[in-house]
């Protein structure tokens, strides 16, 4: 039978893949390279290797001499179940006499000629040495060396792996502490901050430093001359000038100005960058001017346009000048990341950045050392070899090398026979925000291959999918996924084990704006798409119906329209678990049990108690809060006061009886015991799974419970254990949902493209294909292996140097082709049924370009219901509008149902609006009460300016009034010092004073005065309504917004009060009260209008002079 397009067929290749895959898995004394597609069953490849390794060779090598390393636990943990079960059939086959034998016994016997017996005997000796077999990933096989050589490597013995957070915790208070040295009186490079601070925040230093601090970055690399940086730009200045050669622009392009400004620019760049010491320069510094873009020309055709964005890109990330103040400014930061450095080391503790540098140098340093280790492992194999770090290629190939090598470069190495196994799959390299690295990836196999016993296998049977997916994923991909040194890959296609499979295939579903509707943004476009997806899977999935709800996957490129999707879901009820990083901290479950913890660890943190009673658990609205509020209920200890009514004491008591008795609890028991008994003795789970997602919330919920459960392992307080999840909501920390990944969960899995590879599904959506996604260099570092270039920035500023403007040019061509891989993963994850979802036309950068470039996508004006491609068809489905999406805009009115408009009415209209217009331009948009005065007056400048230094006495006062209980009078001995140490201390880098001692002692002088005095004696018979309460409200045209220090309500009577730092105030109390009066209405106004209090009285509170208070 012929082939039809589209790639081979199965029976044409079925020789040639057994094959490869027999001699990938016995040829023992070569190393081997192998190229695994999508499908192919690499898995078990890898266990047949590693059985052979360990039964095969005569005398026998012991299990614990092979690593067998791979991406993830889960994938390791996959391995040893399997090899456990392969030596387990073996040895039950061989002990039972006239059992049928396992292919494996009788290929071991055919290629090594052993007998039976010995087969028998290394099988059981592997079994017993299982456990002790290095099989794991390579971070934990890098901490095994570290921990083997601790001396040589410059490691605690006992050292701790960081994941991150006693980094965060660290670098935080000693950078602080190197401030107050830096930035104090006496400081010691006073001059050199003074000049940098000019041109860049205190902010951009803080964070370069702290990229510095980590482990990922050589530091005697940074600040110094950058010879392979100044030629790269030079290069891509003569690239752009002989594009642009000989060539006449269009009339009114300045095409060729664009040009040359940006060649100027980049030389001079490159002169720069190979100026002498980290702390000199020619040029002055600063921040970087931008250039002209104007757009290649269309009649100039695309020979040339690559190279001209290519280097406007580069010209406009950096300059001379700021090539001169990011070098500067490395001087400043690098003593203290050589200090941080250290001192992180002699505390114990090495990051995974860390694990893999000092694991790589020890092998590579230390000759001796690596010899011991290549005699104790004698061969490593390595799973998604693709994904590798330039770091882990290194330091697998150092010990790789023969017996007796001692290379100093891993370019020089010779490798042992034998010694190396390595599977992966180019086409599939999509972790490069992880330090993946396609030119590392071909580099090491190219170093491999290059020995003469180097072999390539490649394995191209897909057992996973139809021959109707595959026929038209590999005609695309032969388009669109073409060999570039250190970019891409050359496709090679995927031929079907599997027969065809009635009513498979590839379809698309192209979404059109609806008739009559002017929304269809990004927003529009997610519930449109969510809404399809909603309806086909109700339509074919559930009980009785073709497939099952856990058969379908719904793939996304980010998170972005998780929202959309998961509130249709939640809407039809459909099941579904989510598996999507950056989304665990922001689940609200996750926040209301936050703040049920802060409520145990602070009963007094009325605001978290707030939050708790608004979720599931409390079930309070907003009104009724309001109302509990106002009637002292909002504390737990308390008995709840009767004016609050029967029915809100059944509702609060159990709950508030709840709280008490796991109050008694915080100081006593770990962390994970308290989080447990919650999920026990409340009905949160429950609650929560019904208001939220589900089987998805409960998941998460328990996750919460073992991440406590390891806070406990840690030693972490309570209070600590908030500190960090509070630490890691506000920084959106990546950790994904709960995963409900069991196969047993009858659950729709939604997940990123990223989280699906390696897995597989009867039906596939990938939505959002039309949707746009870039990742510009925005971070403050970017590393390159090949050229050894380490790109720095100012991110606050935007200056960065030579090597970050070449990388950041670099790296548009780099996410081209890797998003070209990313949708291959996406396309090869279906068994059956693929659906790709989208609008006609796509965002810049979306994946439905990449599919429009290889065929496979309709152009926005074509009319089509089926395309063909590979000899295949694909189904081609227009949808205007799905379903009646949630959150649908209103239908525009009816054509002619209006009452018709006057042009001389209009223009009229229109006038008054283009006054009304001017006024408001003319006019402050916003004005701070304190300014108010001022402004009645009707002076100029009565917007609100920042601090100036004599206010930061008054600053540091307010911070700590915001926390103190006005019950404790003056507070125990160094209560009150303490209490104003920290409030400067936190106060410290918001503003820049070298007077910080005298601001505390003078903030000290004049609280210990007022905690004693009359003043703050009624305060402590008050009840404490509210703390630093900002408010914004309209008025006139302009946004009035300040922040209120005080609400209390004393003797039925609230009061609305003001702290003033005066030196100096008038004797005469009307004269304060008028004074103050225009203060006094915006205060009394903004808390009649956000907490309903009509009847209030103002209060100024002098905290030099409290008996003046008025």
């Amino acid at each position: 039978m012929g082939r039809r397009g589209g790639g081979p067929c199965w029976s044409e290749n079925k020789v040639e893949d057994i094959l490869s895959r027999e001699q990938a898995r016995s040829s023992l004394r070569r190393n081997v390279v192998v190229e695994a597609g999508a499908g192919t069953g690499k898995t078990t490849l890898l266990t047949d290797r590693l059985l052979f390794q360990a039964l095969g060779f005569e005398p026998a090598v012991p299990l614990p001499a092979i690593v067998a390393l791979t991406f993830t636990e889960k994938a390791a943990g996959e391995i040893k179940v399997r090899l456990s079960g392969r030596l387990g059939e073996i040895v039950a086959a061989l002990s039972r006499p006239q059992a049928e034998l396992p292919e494996i016994v009788a290929r071991l016997r055919e290629a090594f000629g052993l007998d039976a017996g010995l087969i028998l005997e290394k099988a059981r000796t592997a079994l017993e040495e299982l456990d002790r077999a290095q099989i794991g990933t390579i971070h934990s096989f890098a901490s095994h060396l570290l921990r083997l050589y601790p001396v040589e490597a410059g490691v605690d013995p006992a050292f701790r792996v960081d994941e991150g957070d006693f980094f965060d915790e660290l670098f935080e208070s000693e950078w602080s502490r190197w401030l107050d040295t830096e930035l104090g009186q006496e400081a010691p490079r006073k001059e050199a901050w003074l000049e940098v601070l000019d041109q860049a925040p205190l902010e951009d230093i803080k964070a370069l430093a702290r990229e510095l601090s980590g482990e990922r970055i050589d530091l005697e690399a940074v600040g110094r001359p950058a010879p392979e940086a100044a030629r790269r730009l030079e290069q891509l200045a003569q690239r752009l000038e002989q594009a642009v050669a000989g060539r006449k622009p269009p009339r009114n392009s300045r095409v060729l100005e664009s040009a040359r400004a940006a060649a100027h620019r980049l030389r001079d760049l490159a002169r720069e960058s190979l100026a002498g010491p980290a702390a000199a320069g020619t040029a002055s510094p600063g921040p970087v001017e931008a250039l002209t873009h104007s757009r290649w020309p269309e009649e100039w055709g695309e020979e040339g346009a690559e190279a001209y964005e290519q280097a406007l890109q580069a010209a406009s990330e950096a300059s001379p000048g700021s090539e001169t103040l990011l070098r500067r400014a490395c001087a400043l930061a690098l003593p203290f990341a050589r200090h941080f450095r250290s001192l992180y080391n002699r505390l114990g503790y090495v990051s995974f950045d860390g694990l893999l540098r000092k694991a790589r140098d020890l092998v590579r340093d230390h000759a001796e050392i690596r010899e011991k280790l290549k005699e104790r492992y004698v061969c490593l194999l390595i799973d998604e070899f693709q994904d590798t770090d330039p770091l882990q290629g290194e330091l697998l190939l150092f010990l790789a090398e023969r017996p007796g090598g001692r290379a100093a470069r891993w370019q020089d190495i010779r490798l042992g026979s034998g010694r190396l196994f390595v599977v992966g799959d180019p086409k599939q390299s999509i972790y490069r925000f992880r330090g993946a690295d396609i030119a590392a990836y071909q580099a090491f196999t190219g170093h491999v291959l290059a020995a003469g016993e180097g072999l390539s296998c490649d394995l191209k049977s897909n057992f996973r999918s139809s021959p109707a997916l595959l026929r038209p994923v590999n005609a695309a991909f032969e388009r669109i996924m073409r060999h570039r040194p250190g970019l891409q890959a050359a496709y090679k296609p995927l031929s079907a084990a599997k027969a065809f499979s009635p009513g498979s295939g590839i379809s698309l579903v192209v979404l059109d704006r609806p008739e009559g509707r002017e929304d269809f943004s990004a927003e529009a476009v997610q519930r449109a798409e969510a809404a399809w997806i909603a309806g086909w899977i109700l339509e074919h999935c559930g009980p009785g119906r073709l497939y099952r709800f856990k058969d379908v996957a719904v793939l996304l490129r980010a998170s972005t329209p998780l929202p959309a999707l998961l509130e249709t879901f939640k809407e039809r009820k459909l099941p579904y678990a989510v598996e999507v990083e950056r989304h665990f901290y922001s689940m609200q479950e996750v926040v209301d049990l936050v703040n049920l913890l802060r409520v145990l660890d602070e009963p007094e943190n009325r605001s978290a108690l707030a939050g708790l009673l608004r979720s599931p658990l409390g079930g309070v609205d907003d009104q009724a809060l309001y109302r509990l509020a106002r009637q002292g209920a909002l504390d737990y200890l308390r008995p709840i006061p009767r004016q609050a009514g029967p029915e809100a004491k059944s509702a609060l008591a159990p709950l508030y009886a709840a709280l008490a008795e796991l109050r008694a609890k915080v100081g006593r028991a770990p962390v994970g015991d308290i989080v447990q008994e919650i999920l026990e003795r409340t009905p949160m789970l429950e609650l929560c799974a019904k208001a939220y997602f589900g089987e998805q919330t409960v998941s998460n919920l328990m996750k919460f419970a073992r991440l406590a459960e390891q806070a406990s392992d840690e030693g972490l307080t309570l209070k600590e254990f908030i500190a960090r999840l509070s630490k890691q909501i506000k920084d959106s920390a990546r950790e994904g949902e709960s995963p409900l990944a069991d196969e047993h969960l009858e659950a729709v899995r939604i997940m990123t493209i990223h989280k699906s590879k390696g897995l597989e599904f009867p039906v596939v959506f990938l939505s959002n294909a039309s949707g746009g996604r870039t990742m510009p260099m925005s971070g403050v570092s970017a590393l390159d292996w090949s050229s050894g270039l380490v790109g720095l920035r100012l991110p606050g500023c935007g200056a960065a140097n030579a090597a970050m403007a070449w990388l950041s040019a670099e790296n548009r061509k780099r996410e081209a082709s890797e998003s070209v891989r990313l949708l291959y993963v996406a396309m090869t994850r279906a068994k059956e049924r693929l659906f790709v979802v989208g609008k006609a036309k796509g965002d810049k950068a979306a994946l439905s370009s990449w599919l429009r470039a290889a065929g496979a996508w309709p152009e926005p004006e074509q009319e089509l219901t089926q395309l063909e491609l590979g000899g295949s068809p694909i189904s081609v489905s227009r949808v205007a509008d799905p379903v009646d999406a949630p959150g649908r805009a209103a239908e525009p009115p009816e054509p002619g149902g209006g009452h018709a408009e006057s042009p001389r009415s209009l223009a009229e209209r229109w006038r008054r609006r283009l006054e009304r217009c001017r006024e408001l331009e003319r006019s402050p948009w916003t004005r701070a009460p304190s300014a108010e005065q001022a402004f009645a007056r009707g002076e100029e400048g009565a917007e609100f300016s920042g601090p100036r230094e004599p206010a930061l006495v008054g600053e540091a006062c307010h911070r700590f009034l915001q926390g103190w209980d006005f019950r404790r009078g003056s507070g125990a001995p160094g209560e009150l010092e303490d209490g104003v140490l920290k409030a400067c201390q936190a106060l410290k880098l918001r503003h820049l004073a070298s007077n910080w001692s005298e601001v505390a002692a003078e903030s000290l002088e004049i609280l210990r005065g007022f905690v004693g005095s009359s003043v703050a004696r009624e305060l402590s018979a008050a009840e404490i309504l509210g703390r630093e309460l900002p408010f914004a409200y309209e008025e006139e045209g302009v946004v009035v917004r300040g922040v209120i220090d005080l609400v209390y309500r004393l003797e039925a009577t609230v009061y609305v009060a003001d702290y003033k730092s005066d030196k100096s105030v008038d004797k005469d109390p009307s004269k304060r009260r008028l004074k103050y009066s225009a203060q006094e209405r915006a205060y009394r106004k903004a808390v009649e209008r956000g907490l309903s209090i009509k009847e209030t009285r103002f209060k100024v509170i002098f905290l030099r002079h409290p008996e003046l208070s008025v």
